[in-house]
């Protein structure tokens, strides 16, 4: 794996040994997650006469005191204003059995699977929810990427950022809808994930916002922060998305920059017109300021049979990405 710092961008290579074809990687993302650096610079400048000095030293040396006070806890200071943004996202990771359905054999997990964990790992999101795939599927990117991050259910935590203080999964949705949820805290802070995988059926996707929105409500007695994110099995021009949006406002309604210029959902199909419709989403708590929002645009190289090659996407759904500030 190659990190290009200065254009941020991903190559990597990777060999499928039971076809021996190539998977050459050209990754691009239009969005990313920028870490800031903060320096801090107190200068002072004192000026003494002969004649007052000893009138002045003791205000001096009171100086000097504070100003080593103020020194050592800036960085402090800092920690605890940093510590209030979040990079948060939600990726449908695409099934081996959804492969055979919209792919051709050239967007099988065994050329996906490296692109997307290195994806993450240059990303470095504090918070990932991981839809639709199978059980190695998410062991296979937990295990690439365990460095950083733990999980609880199919949410990734970054460990280095945050801590998890309880999770379970929510009961009571329709046999087709799953939600799981994580109680994270960054600091002092704390706040709720939960990750949604809703089907394709408006009936169904409308009973599971209601069971949701209810579930919600019993988690989280203490009203904390809330985020929903992950695939709500409809677009947003239907009755479930409105309802959502209207106790959680959609985080693409409320960026302030916004890098998303296809839907989420590509069907593996690069040259497809892929439209405006959104199926995957970052919902937020109303005191939750959304500085950007953004779909991840990375891809990878196939050679073909003909000695060509094809770029190719790593899910048949666009992973979203949200940086936010916690209230």
């Amino acid at each position: 794996m190659k990190l290009c710092a200065s254009r941020r961008k991903l190559c990597t290579t990777v060999q499928d040994n039971t076809s021996g074809s190539k998977a050459i990687v050209l990754c691009a993302a239009h969005y990313f997650h920028e870490r800031s650096e903060f320096t801090s610079v107190l200068t002072s400048h004192f000026t003494s006469d002969n004649s007052v000095f000893h009138k002045i030293k003791f205000a001096n040396n009171m100086k000097k005191t504070i100003i080593t006070l103020l020194l050592l806890l800036a960085p402090c200071s800092l920690r605890l204003a940093v510590a209030q943004n979040l990079y948060i996202g939600s990726f449908y990771v695409t099934t081996e059995a959804e492969e055979k359905l919209y792919g051709d054999g050239g967007d099988k997990w065994a050329n996906r699977r490296n692109v997307i964990c290195d994806m993450f790992s240059a990303e470095m999101p504090d918070v990932l929810g991981l839809q639709s795939m199978s059980k190695e599927q998410f062991g296979y990117i937990a295990s690439r990427i365990k460095t950083y991050y733990n999980y609880a259910g199919d949410i990734l935590y970054n460990k280095t950022t945050l801590a998890l203080d309880t999770c379970g999964t929510v009961e009571g949705l329709p046999e087709e809808s799953t939600c799981s949820w994580a109680r994270l805290r960054m600091g002092e802070k704390a706040f709720y994930v939960f990750n949604i995988l809703f089907p394709e059926d408006l009936s169904v996707a409308n009973t599971s916002v209601t069971a949701l929105i209810s579930a919600i409500t019993e988690i989280n007695t203490d009203g904390l922060t809330c985020f929903v994110l992950g695939n709500l099995g409809i677009n947003e021009t239907k009755a479930p998305y409105t309802r959502m949006n209207a106790r959680y406002p959609d985080c693409y309604k409320k960026a302030t920059t916004i890098s998303a210029e296809f839907g989420t959902r590509n069907n593996f199909d690069l040259e497809a017109n892929h439209g405006t419709e959104r199926f995957d989403f970052i919902f937020a708590s109303k005191n939750v300021t959304v500085r950007a929002y953004g779909q991840l645009q990375y891809g990878y190289y196939t050679q073909e049979s003909d000695g060509s090659y094809k770029r190719r996407l790593l899910s048949t759904h666009f992973p979203v990405m949200a940086k936010v500030t916690l209230p």
